[in-house]
């Protein structure tokens, strides 16, 4: 739940301009605040996990000044706290906004990541999808508490990806 208020962060021209184009590529017609506040939920519901990419950062130019919303702001300090040493030894990053910048591109990177493992289903699969939660609803519903066709596809899906890998291991 956000908090009230609003924070900024410093960020230098060259990462600016990298997180509007991630932005624009990701979020059409948003604005990057907004953008921070997604990905953050995203990151919170374990859609995907921040992970240190190489990447060359430039760091010269005057910083300019970023305004988010408080909990944004609080949840990037709170992984500087976790997270300084490894950024330090992976970036030699000594400062919050040096930390924020990095950290913001991993975030863009991390998520581009991502999309290469989201599975796309077309109509015909999807029309396969409800036969299946036609059939199972309530087993489903039973067992998980799962009320939604949203939530039974999540849960589905995941069991079907689940056995596919143990199946693969073999």
């Amino acid at each position: 739940m956000p908090t009230k208020g609003y924070g900024t962060i410093g960020l230098k021209p060259a990462i600016l301009s990298k997180l509007q184009k991630a932005t624009d590529e990701y979020y059409p017609g948003m604005f990057l605040p907004s953008a921070l506040i997604i990905l953050m939920n995203e990151i919170k519901r374990e859609y995907y996990s921040v992970e240190m990419h190489n990447m060359k950062v430039d760091f010269s130019g005057t910083y300019t000044s970023l305004t988010i919303r408080r909990d944004v702001k609080e949840w990037l300090e709170e992984n500087y706290t976790n997270l300084k040493e490894e950024y330090n030894q992976k970036y030699k990053i000594n400062n919050f906004t040096k930390f924020a910048s990095i950290f913001t591109l991993n975030m863009f990177e991390s998520k581009t990541k991502a999309q290469n493992y989201i599975v796309k289903l077309k109509e015909s699969d999807f029309r396969w999808l409800i036969d299946e939660y036609k059939k199972q609803q309530k087993e489903y519903d039973t067992k998980y508490g799962t009320q939604t066709f949203e939530q039974f596809a999540d849960k589905f899906l995941k069991e079907l990806f689940e056995k596919l890998y143990i199946v693969k291991k073999f």
